[in-house]
């Protein structure tokens, strides 16, 4: 019995509560880019619905970036000033009435490509429980979930980039979330195993041994202020190795030493009913702390901060700042900060043109101006987000 016979008798079985399956997400374990499949139209026929829906949704993201100006970091000057920045790919589909798959293939400027995300989310677990496996993007924190085009900036915010990562903390491994059950208020808890990244990769961690884990956990809640505003906040925990301490002599590691962080966030939003499509703002601060060892004798205590604001004041238009501050991993006496500012202008939801720019003071001495250009677009139903 093949695989298409086998989804083929759950579809005459599971019905119309398969339809409500793709397009429903649990809280919590939401995908990070979201897509449902869209609803049939009323002039679908049958027989296409059957054939589409055998297939994954696909959908396609293109990020082109220019800018100009003085850049003053290292790992920044390589990049040329007109590039298509990123391409993803969206693979996404419901594997059977009780789990859904995700993949996210990217590839950068050089036609380089990389596995973003690749996980399958079981969604009705006993208890109100839900399950992530496979390789995903942490949920440290509401901003590193989001994929880095689907952002409103152009640079990613110093505190993330320093601690987590250019493309954020994800790895390998299993997530388990609950919805906690109570009368007053919405709250979730999230904790994840995942197999620990490169230093290279988010500098705040190092895998050290095979046998090492990076853990991490987060309990977020949110609630209604008015009909037309709500907040959201939550704080977030990971543990992990930052590296190993070598013997002087034999060379042999001694040691595994480690990384705790720590952060909390809060999120605002506001739309008027009334004028939802001409008037909005969101508000976001998360702020981060981490305690790293460098060695059995040298632990580093530092931290980091990001704030943004966006206000839509017309239906396609909307205008925000950023404000970064940072210090380092393993050495507290070193910090940077600056700020990011932007105009966006959105034909639609499916595509965004946004003028920034950006000012660094560097923990050099050296300050960094940037202006620049960030067009993105999508193709296929690749569109909606976690809230």
């Amino acid at each position: 019995m093949n695989r298409k016979f086998i989804v083929i008798c759950i579809l005459l079985a599971a019905g119309p509560s398969l339809a409500a399956a793709q397009t429903s997400e649990p809280p919590g374990l939401s995908s990070p880019s979201g897509a449902a499949a869209a609803p049939p139209s009323a002039g679908t026929s049958g027989a296409l619905l059957s054939s589409n829906i055998l297939n994954p949704n696909l959908s396609v993201v293109g990020w082109f970036q220019s800018e100009a100006g003085h850049p003053h970091d290292p790992g920044h000057d390589a990049e040329p000033a007109l590039q298509l920045k990123e391409t993803e790919i969206a693979f996404q589909a419901i594997v059977d009435p009780w789990a859904r798959g995700d993949f996210f293939l990217s590839f950068d400027s050089d036609g380089n490509a990389e596995l973003e995300e690749g996980y399958v989310t079981w969604f009705h677990l006993p208890a109100g429980l839900g399950l992530r496996g496979g390789k995903f993007r942490s949920y440290f924190g509401p901003f590193n979930r989001t994929h880095p085009h689907d952002t409103p900036f152009a640079t990613r915010p110093l505190v993330e980039r320093n601690y987590l990562g250019e493309d954020g903390l994800a790895g390998t491994g299993a997530g388990l979330s609950w919805l906690i059950p109570n009368p007053w208020v919405y709250l979730n808890a999230d904790f994840e195993a995942l197999r620990p990244p490169e230093v290279t990769d988010s500098p705040a961690f190092d895998r050290a041994q095979r046998r090492d884990l990076l853990y991490t956990a987060r309990l977020n809640s949110y609630f209604d202020l008015t009909d037309a505003a709500n907040v959201s906040y939550g704080g977030s925990y990971a543990y992990g190795p930052s590296g190993q301490q070598l013997d002087p002599v034999t060379l042999n590691s001694s040691n595994t030493l480690h990384s705790q962080l720590y952060s909390v966030d809060v999120t605002f939003r506001w739309k008027n009913p009334a004028r939802a499509i001409y008037r909005s703002l969101i508000w976001q601060t998360e702020a981060l702390w981490n305690k790293h060892d460098n060695s059995t004798s040298d632990t580093q205590d530092s931290r980091g901060l990001m704030s943004w604001l966006q206000y839509q004041f017309a239906q396609r238009w909307a205008a925000g700042g950023r404000y970064d501050y940072s210090q380092f991993p393993t050495d507290s006496s070193l910090h940077e900060y600056g700020g990011l500012v932007f105009l966006t202008y959105s034909p639609t939801e499916f595509s965004h043109l946004s003028l920034q720019g950006s000012h660094v003071n560097r923990s050099d001495g050296l300050k960094e101006d940037l202006g620049l250009l960030r067009v993105t677009f999508n193709i296929g139903p690749h569109g909606a987000h976690a809230f």
